[in-house]
């Protein structure tokens, strides 16, 4: 009996012990929930937005820096060439041929998106102009009409031919940003270029991959032609050669850029279907919940502590198709994936963003919503309900956690849906959808920048486990024109049958290869959350920079200087004395400077 007696001891002992471990446990858990706080992006926003609202718009018509000429059929490469330069802070004034000719005077820089030469006025006066030390960017390619019969030479041409086709675009420099010997767009590109030879003088930059010159500069005179000889600078993925072609007109060029890597998974923490998935258990043996807990996220988790890489997770909480209330159904509410995932999310680093209630579009055009398989929301009031919801259920898991960034699902925004959102989410600072153009006009598309009302615009770039043509090229450019590597994921790309495809463990070896190579290419990016990368890009649009070069000093001056700013240097020299600053290397004739202080400066040697 004692020994019965003795073993009953040791093991009420030893429950015990075990369910004081779960408490603890539970309690840890607990305490950690209620400690995460990020009540200091609130306070940030509140400082670079008023900046932002408060900054004085300037704009020097009368003395710019460049002059824009076009015409009706080229307002898309104006209007590329216009964002870029405002994205560089430079002052630009737009010529339409159709009501008068540009000022030279006034003009140190000229970008023709026609293509025309004789818009600019006659031969002589190009040839005066860029001879006495006018930059001249050709935007478009030429025709062959009597202004070019007599000035190609002088644009480095050494013979010309017939239009042809281009197929694929090949690096020859680093115009764009780590990109020499790169080709881009060979699966997708239908371009035509005049067929030319150039002379040994002229520097090219781009060529098809068969060769033919796209991108070219000529020294005539104290000036230069810089000659583009395509179509593409009339989309918005091609921002980058703009900005890498105006950098290299003149010598020791410096302009500011954003210098951001932020990163987004959609649908994450999400509710997870509970039946099994036969893509997954046929690979694995483990349904999607185990999967995604024990694989996939492991494998995420890995890839960003190897290649410097922040998350930030938007929230689904049910994926129920309603878009009238009530908007609490219990069954939907998934708090385990919620705790388990967003506590290791911000842990390492990252951060929650809100996706939706669930994956219904705030939109009331039926249209659009039918596209996706949606339903269209009734009422704004409707749309409000949902996000309280999913800001009480948020509040559930992390008390004290302020979400600040939101991601429309699909990539769809009304006018409607965005006041809703403002009128229900007061802590709301950023909104990340697309960059890119939407051909069927039905994604919100944007722009980087603080909006009237004071949110944060900050569009995503690319998106996918796998690389694509068109993706790298469009990263490319934006890492160059702006300094931003901006991409999205979906959790459930492996069992989507119209994003991804393939095997896990294949998608995965393809990922990881693709953020080592940016990670390798871009490795003075910054990575961060999305709340950080919004108020890093908002402190940059509320600043205006000036430039002064003389005697190899490069003099930076940042109005409304509040936090660390960035700017992009191109010079064959080598980098002396600094001031305010830091520079770092980051290609060939290509550095990083980082600003200190309001005026920075930079010493340049032969």
């Amino acid at each position: 009996m004692k020994w019965l007696w003795t073993n009953q001891k040791v093991i009420f002992i030893a429950v015990l012990l075990f369910l004081c471990g779960i408490i603890l446990q539970i309690t840890r858990t607990q305490m950690v929930l209620k400690m995460v706080d990020n009540e200091d992006i609130l306070e940030m926003k509140e400082l670079v937005v008023s900046a932002n609202m408060n900054k004085e718009q300037t704009s020097d018509m009368n003395n710019p820096s460049y002059c824009i000429v076009y015409d009706e059929t080229s307002v898309a490469i104006k209007n590329n060439a216009e964002k870029a330069l405002e994205y560089m802070q430079k002052s630009t004034r737009a010529y339409d041929v159709a009501k008068g000719q540009v000022d030279y005077d006034r003009c140190p820089t000229i970008l023709l998106s026609t293509p025309y030469l004789k818009d600019l006025g006659t031969v002589e006066d190009i040839e005066n102009y860029v001879s006495a030390g006018g930059q001249l960017f050709l935007m478009n390619v030429l025709e062959m009409d009597a202004h070019f019969d007599i000035l190609y030479r002088k644009l480095g041409i050494l013979d010309f031919d017939d239009f042809v086709m281009t197929n694929g675009l090949h690096m020859v420099s680093n115009l764009l940003i780590g990109t020499t010997g790169e080709t881009y767009l060979e699966e997708s590109l239908n371009d035509v270029s005049l067929g030319v030879a150039l002379t040994s003088e002229a520097t090219i930059f781009m060529e098809s991959t068969t060769k033919n010159p796209l991108l070219w500069k000529a020294e005539y005179g104290e000036g230069t032609f810089m000659v583009f000889n395509g179509g593409l600078l009339s989309e918005k993925s091609s921002r980058g050669l703009i900005t890498g072609a105006v950098s290299l007109m003149e010598p020791d060029y410096v302009y500011p850029i954003f210098n951001t890597k932020v990163f987004f998974i959609d649908d994450f923490p999400s509710p997870i279907a509970k039946e099994r998935n036969d893509l997954i258990y046929k690979e694995y043996k483990k349904s999607l919940a185990s999967f995604y807990q024990s694989v996939w996220w492991p494998n995420m988790l890995k890839s960003a502590a190897n290649e410097d890489i922040r998350y930030t997770g938007a929230i689904i909480e049910s994926y129920l198709d309603n878009v009238t209330p009530p908007f609490d159904n219990v069954e939907d509410k998934e708090y385990v994936y919620l705790i388990s995932f967003g506590r290791v999310l911000i842990q390492s680093g990252g951060e929650i963003g809100f996706h939706g209630y669930n994956h219904q579009s705030l939109t009331m055009d039926q249209n659009i919503a039918s596209s996706f398989g949606y339903n269209a929301w009734t009422s704004s009031e409707d749309m409000e309900k949902s996000i309280r919801e999913l800001q009480s259920y948020t509040k559930q898991a992390f008390p004290s956690y302020k979400v600040t960034t939101y991601v429309p699902p699909s990539n769809v925004l009304s006018e409607v849906g965005r006041q809703a959102l403002k009128n229900s989410w007061p802590e709301l600072t950023t909104i990340s959808s697309l960059y890119l153009e939407d051909l069927t006009n039905r994604s919100y598309v944007q722009e980087f920048e603080v909006a009237e009302d004071g949110i944060i615009e900050m569009p995503r770039i690319s998106s996918g486990y796998v690389r694509n043509d068109s993706d790298d090229w469009a990263i490319a450019n934006t890492l160059t024109g702006i300094g931003v590597f901006s991409h999205f994921i979906h959790p459930d790309d492996i069992i989507s049958t119209d994003r991804s495809g393939g095997s896990w463990n294949e998608m995965y070896k393809e990922f990881d290869a693709f953020m080592k190579d940016v990670h390798e290419t871009y490795p003075w990016l910054r990575a961060m959350k999305a709340s950080e990368a919004a108020m890093g890009i908002a402190s940059t649009l509320q600043t205006t920079s000036t430039i002064e070069k003389s005697n190899n000093v490069v003099k930076g001056n940042i109005e409304n200087y509040l936090d660390e700013q960035h700017f992009i240097l191109r010079t064959d020299k080598k980098i002396g004395r600094l001031e305010n600053c830091e520079v770092t290397k980051i290609d060939d004739g290509t550095y990083l400077i980082k600003a200190l202080a309001a005026q920075f400066e930079v010493t340049l040697k032969e």
